[in-house]
């Protein structure tokens, strides 16, 4: 390592001598183009240091001397020469993008190789056109991962094919393979914007054609980047069709790569693929249970952080901590939730080191997603109330970058959480007026979410926001309003209801039974026949799909509210019949329960004791029941005097 970078810093020298020279020439008297190819000269030598150096200054001052060097052909606007200092002038845009991330200086560097390919053609000129156009495709692609991605997208795969005009595999087979690199990449760029599935496999079947000339023995380094890029286009690929399949495709990707890409000669590469590795263990575990994917996935993102250190490569690691914040909130579901919520929360302040609002905002937004899940995770077990401020304390912060018109679905979807997070804070206040105040926060962020999430574009987002709303009003009734709020939170529920219908049958199922339940609160209100008698027609239309083989937990629960429904119903008709049927349904909900308990005791699950009160609720149901119609009885056949 010391050597290399001695050679380095050697090359930085001479390079700074030439400079010095060039700088002294152009104090001679000489004619306007003699002067317009050393200041050419001196951008070529600056463009190279800021390349070695990866210092934008040296960048900047060589676009300063190409812009000097192109006042010598101000009346020639389309010869040669002026187009080879637009080109460089161009090269000089791009490598500053590079190191400053800026979508000014990409948009600069296309003009610059747009205005070249004035003089550049097809015909005239077959190599500098395609090489341009390469460079286009490249630029375009950087520029889509900012700003208009499906049109920037576009133009780049367009790029990339008048490139592959000139370039063949039999003539050019390394020209064509990079540029079939770049295309790929395109379609992989596109595939974030639109047609996901159609543009990912356009992505691999470009990658597959490059890895026909880049072989593991004959070109380690592309061999694994391709690979690389391949495991990125599977792993896309499977958010849109055959999860399992494609992630297991990412992950023989990645390992294909690791075998030619070594730590010791290729860090950087090698850090990438691990990461990459990483996410696809972390998408194969959300699809299949387990913490073996999960710890592989740790694995992988750990030996990234080898490379990914946050003095050199700030950006990357930021990244890598995020992506180890995800892991552990998949782990949070299942093991030791508050260590790995926790651990969570620390991934994701250690990425907003790096990440801001001004130079990151997405990823910034992702890292306090990622806060949001873990305190509302933590809320479930520890410190409602406090955790449910810093949840909505992360939310609030993503929506000072997402707007309605600015991306309005990510905007949606954080109103949505909002909405999560004040329902949850609602159950943990202990005044009526701070609930109240929570629950009706909650029913604007739903109102702001469906906004965008409408009926007939997103309809099963628009029916998700309306069950949020039921459980909002449902609140908001056990404070004020109660018949006013009990109406609402039905008609949030039916609204879910119609779109449900026929498209996510356990998604109706529990619509079907919160509406049952909303029913029955009403009936105490007002209507009482009616509603129970809605209530219980709900109650049995969701026990249709939560039987008691396939879920017997749910199937006790809806028995329960059912046997409910019938005690309300009978205090206004058909008293001995329906209290008889009430006890029924609390007498197979109780033996359900029973039974449930035991097994959870036995195998230690500490939820057990939640399960075991909702029998001994039932058995006091029971009871309650039977006391009815003892006195029923005893009033139909008094004692004889």
């Amino acid at each position: 390592m010391g050597r290399a970078l001695g050679m380095t810093a050697e090359g930085i020298e001479e390079y700074e001598k030439a400079q010095a020279v060039y700088e002294k020439m152009l104090a001679f008297e000489m004619d306007s183009l003699k002067k317009s190819n050393i200041h050419r000269k001196i951008g070529d030598i600056c463009l190279q240091i800021g390349k070695i150096s990866k210092n934008p200054e040296n960048c900047m001052r060589a676009i300063q001397a190409y812009q000097k060097a192109m006042e010598a052909y101000a009346e020639e606007p389309q010869s040669i020469p002026r187009a080879k200092v637009m080109r460089s002038l161009g090269f000089a845009y791009a490598a500053n993008a590079d190191l400053t991330n800026r979508a000014e200086d990409l948009r600069s560097a296309i003009g610059c190789w747009k205005e070249a390919l004035l003089s550049f053609s097809i015909s005239s000129t077959p190599w500098d056109f395609a090489a341009l156009q390469q460079e286009l495709g490249s630029a375009f692609r950087k520029l889509a991962e900012v700003e208009n991605r499906e049109e920037n997208s576009k133009y780049a795969i367009a790029a990339c094919k008048e490139a592959l005009k000139v370039y063949s595999p039999k003539d050019n087979p390394h020209q064509y393979a990079d540029v079939k690199i770049c295309l790929g990449s395109a379609y992989l760029t596109l595939a974030e914007a639109s047609e996901r599935a159609k543009n990912c496999k356009n992505a691999i079947a470009a990658y597959d054609e490059a890895l026909q000339f880049y072989t593991p023995s004959r070109s380690p380094d592309k061999y694994s980047a391709v690979k690389n890029n391949l495991s990125v286009a599977y792993l896309s690929l499977s958010e849109a069709e055959d999860g399992v399949e494609n992630c297991r495709r990412a992950i023989q990707a990645c390992n294909e790569a690791l075998r030619v890409c070594r730590q010791e000669s290729q860090a950087v590469p090698y850090a990438a693929t691990q990461n990459n590795l990483g996410n696809a263990y972390l998408a194969l575990a959300e699809w299949e249970e387990g913490p073996e994917n999960c710890q592989r996935a740790l694995e992988a993102y750990r030996n990234a952080l080898q490379i990914y250190s946050l003095g050199q490569f700030p950006k990357q690691y930021a990244l890598t901590q995020c992506n180890l914040g995800n892991v552990y909130l998949i782990l949070a579901e299942s093991d030791d939730t508050a260590q790995n919520c926790m651990r969570a929360v620390r991934a994701a302040q250690e990425a907003l080191e790096v990440f801001n609002l001004e130079s990151y905002p997405e990823d910034w937004a992702e890292a306090h997603k990622i806060l949001w899940l873990a305190y509302l995770t933590l809320a479930e077990i520890e410190n409602r109330e406090e955790n449910c401020l810093l949840a909505m304390e992360a939310c609030q912060e993503r929506l000072r970058l997402y707007t309605e018109e600015f991306q309005p679905l990510k905007y949606a979807s954080g109103q949505k959480d909002l909405a999560i997070t004040l329902i949850k804070l609602a159950d943990a206040e202990f005044s009526a007026n701070a609930k109240a105040e929570d629950c009706n926060k909650a029913v604007n962020a739903c109102l702001e979410s469906l906004r965008i999430y409408d009926a007939i574009m997103h309809p099963l987002e628009h029916a998700e926001v309306q069950m949020l709303l039921w459980a909002a009003y449902s609140a908001l009734a056990e404070v004020e309003d109660r018949a006013g709020n009990c109406k609402r939170s039905i008609e949030a529920c039916e609204r879910a209801i119609e779109l449900y219908e026929g498209r996510c049958p356990e998604e109706l199922a529990d619509a079907k039974k919160n509406l049952g339940y909303s029913l029955i609160t009403l009936a105490e209100i007002e209507d009482a026949a009616e509603n129970c008698l809605k209530a219980i027609e709900a109650c049995r239309s969701a026990m249709e799909y939560y039987t008691v083989e396939k879920a017997p937990l749910e199937y006790a629960d809806i028995l329960k509210d059912l046997a409910f429904a019938f005690v309300s119903l009978a205090r206004v008709q058909d008293k001995e019949e329906s209290c008889k049927t009430a006890l029924k349904a609390y007498k197979k909900a109780f033996k359900i329960y029973c039974k449930i308990s035991t097994r959870m005791e036995d195998e230690g699950d500490p939820d057990a004791a939640e399960v075991r009160s909702l029998a001994e609720k039932c058995h006091r149901s029971m009871e309650a029941c039977k006391g009815i119609l003892k006195a029923a009885k005893r009033n139909r056949h008094p004692p004889s005097a």
